[in-house]
Formats: structure tokens, sequence, C-alpha cells
């Protein structure tokens, strides 16, 4: 019972519920795995070995982006994340001579161990951070964890792409027509949040992802829209630390 239970909620991160929805969405949500390619582009790590924390099935993940990696370890608690993942991106890593090891562990919760093991990698946590709030269930030790990251990660090239707001919608946007208009130096401030809300037909009540401070001080970042449902939406910031970027 527990190996099936592990199958279908694996630790709280959707499991194999999460794979079928994913699947199903993929048009949906190509606009956002789009404008977040468009976002990697101007990303130029100092390492051609990644730490991708929380790679699931690569569902959100640019191929361009894994195939600029020599290396690629790849981190999550879900049992299907690794079988998965390489049958999206397999064939085109190998293609490109990239070499990928999956390992089944919390990264999160052993992440300054996994950076001494790898001194030299550059860390991208993938659509993972904005998930810790709810995996803990304790808002403060979640605002305490997220809060941590940056002097964990300090000196090192890294970047995430995570949830800062979700909720419900009109259901009339259209993924296409939100463009990801906003960039910002540090946390969105209340005209900005406001602005993303109205831009998809919020209504109702959102959920904070205690995701603001996740980046250093004074980092740009870029807001994007996902339609993770018609009518259920998603804000994902995303930002790089230490990296060049251009444009």
């Amino acid at each position: 019972m527990s190996a099936w239970r592990d199958l279908l909620h694996a630790g709280g991160t959707g499991g194999l519920s999460w794979h079928v929805q994913a699947w199903r969405a993929q048009t949906r949500w190509q606009a956002t795995v789009n404008h977040l390619d468009a976002f990697l582009g101007k990303v130029h790590p100092n390492s051609q070995h990644l730490l991708l924390i929380g790679s699931s099935a690569g569902w959100m993940m640019p191929p361009s982006w894994l195939a600029r990696f020599q290396r690629i370890d790849a981190y999550d608690i879900d049992p299907l994340a690794g079988r998965l993942f390489t049958r999206r991106h397999g064939a085109h890593l190998k293609q490109h001579g990239v070499q990928v090891t999956h390992h089944r562990q919390d990264a999160l919760a052993t992440l300054p161990e996994l950076l001494r093991q790898h001194p030299d990698a550059c860390v991208w946590f993938d659509n993972v951070l904005g998930q810790h709030r709810f995996r803990v269930r304790d808002v403060a030790r979640a605002e305490k964890d997220l809060g941590e990251l940056k002097g964990t990660l300090a000196g090192r090239h890294w970047g995430s792409v995570h949830d800062l707001y979700s909720g419900p919608t009109q259901g009339q946007a259209q993924p296409e027509a939100v463009m990801p208009r906003f960039k910002v130096v540090g946390s969105p401030g209340a005209d900005i949040s406001q602005a993303l809300l109205s831009s998809v037909g919020a209504k109702g009540e959102w959920r904070d992802h205690l995701t603001q401070d996740v980046f250093p001080t004074g980092t740009a970042t870029h807001l994007i829209p996902w339609a993770f449902r018609h009518d259920d939406w998603h804000w994902l910031q995303a930002g790089w630390v230490t990296g060049e970027l251009t444009g």
C-alpha cells in the first residue's frame, strides 16, 4: 500500500496525478515554456555541470536549456521522475552528448551536502520552491527555509523558476495573449502584484507561495504567466544569480 501511495502522491509533490495533468496540458502550457526558454536563453552559466532540483519529468523545461550542459544531476523525490524525464528528454540530450544521472532524493533537505559534493556545479530549481510551504505545511518554517537559500548558495551560479501567486480566474484569459510584461528588481510591490492578478482576470482568494524573497536583494527577475488550468492561473518568477544576463 505504501508503494502505491508513493506513486500516487510522491511525498506531497503530486505523483501520478501531476504527470497525467501535465501530459494533458502540454499545449496550454507551451506558451509558458516558450517564455521561460526566452529568459534562459539570456543566462550564461559558469559551469557545464547542472544540479537540477525538482526535475520531475521536465514538463516545464525547455530542451535547449538542458542541452547546454555536459552533465546534469537531476534530483526529485518522485519515483516516476527519472523514467518520465528520460522518456521526454533522453533522446535529445543523448544526441547532444549530455550525461544525465537521476537521484531520488530530497535535494532541498540535503542541499549543503550536495553543494559540497559538487563544488563547481551551477544550480537550477525547477518549479519546486513555490511548493515548499505546502509540503511542510508550516508557514514559519517555509519562510525560514526559503529565506536561507540565498545564504546557502552564496558565491554559486544558481537560478529558479517558482510560483509567486496562484488562484482562480474568470476563465477568459488566453495563454498566448498574456505576456510576461513585468521585469522587476527585488520583490514585486503591491502595485505590480495587483497588475499581475488583473491581467489574468483573477477572482476570489489567491495563494501566496512565500517566495518573494528567495533571490538576493537587487536580483532582476522576470514574471511569467502560467495557465495551470483554464480557470486557475499561476504567476511564476524566474531569476538567475551571479550569472551574466544580456538584453
